[in-house]
């Protein structure tokens, strides 16, 4: 699914997950910073697992619904 990501991804991520980055190693805080500064403001395709949010090429950090606006609507199926 495409999504357009947020300005201000950085204060949006610790909003949404308090203390998340505090709990990271600096090498993975750091590389989780770079990650969420080089996909802010950028559209990107996003795929789902579990119902959870990630970027397509990265998929491995949780993109919690309040980063992102989707640009298509998401398909719910009964």
């Amino acid at each position: 699914m495409k999504a357009k990501m947020k300005d201000n991804i950085i204060f949006l991520y610790e909003q949404s997950l308090p203390g998340e980055l505090d709990c990271l190693t600096d090498v993975d805080r750091q590389a989780t910073i770079n990650f969420l500064k080089s996909i802010e403001g950028r559209e990107v395709n996003l795929v789902f697992t579990g119902g959870d949010a990630f970027e397509e090429v990265d998929n491995n950090i949780w993109l919690p619904g309040g980063l992102w606006d989707a640009l298509v609507p998401i398909r719910k199926d009964s």
